[in-house]
């Protein structure tokens, strides 16, 4: 099975989504992160903690994926009508999935009072997030690979 260029780059995301959802999300899961203070300045709560850490593993990540891929793949991608079509289907797919998951999301906020400490709210919406990205690259690929 070859995969072109475009394919790789999904699948980077992919297993991206994968990587950040088993290193970080066990963090924020049961407010086992004790270090979210937003009291203090800005830059020091972002580049200090999980935050930080989850910043730099990102950009490290796209940083080595890509130089990787560039390297590997010389040609430029040419986009035509069937990438704005696969696009626009994975894209509507996310974003209804992003409006199905914040009205359960507001659901859940306002019908469990338990729930509304900020630990499991983040924990909700990087859940939400992770999930949502998987499943639009997922079936971007797949139809990628499809047609």
């Amino acid at each position: 099975m070859i995969l072109s260029k475009k394919e790789i780059s999904i699948v980077i995301e992919i297993i991206f989504s994968l990587l950040f959802a088993v290193i970080f999300l066990p963090y924020f899961y049961e407010n086992r992160l004790t270090s979210l203070d937003f009291t203090e300045d800005i830059f020091v709560w972002l580049f200090s903690g999980k935050i930080g850490q989850m910043i730099i593993f990102s950009i490290v990540y796209y940083s080595i994926a890509f130089a990787i891929l560039e390297t590997t793949f010389k040609e430029k991608i040419i986009s035509d009508e069937r990438d704005d079509m696969i696009n626009s289907k994975s894209y509507k797919l996310g974003f209804l999935l992003y409006e199905f998951s914040l009205f359960i999301f507001i659901g859940i906020l306002f019908s469990n009072p338990s729930f509304q400490n900020s630990g499991s709210i983040i924990f909700f919406i990087l859940l939400i997030i992770l999930c949502v990205l998987f499943i639009k690259s997922t079936f971007q690929l797949y139809l990628y690979r499809r047609t």
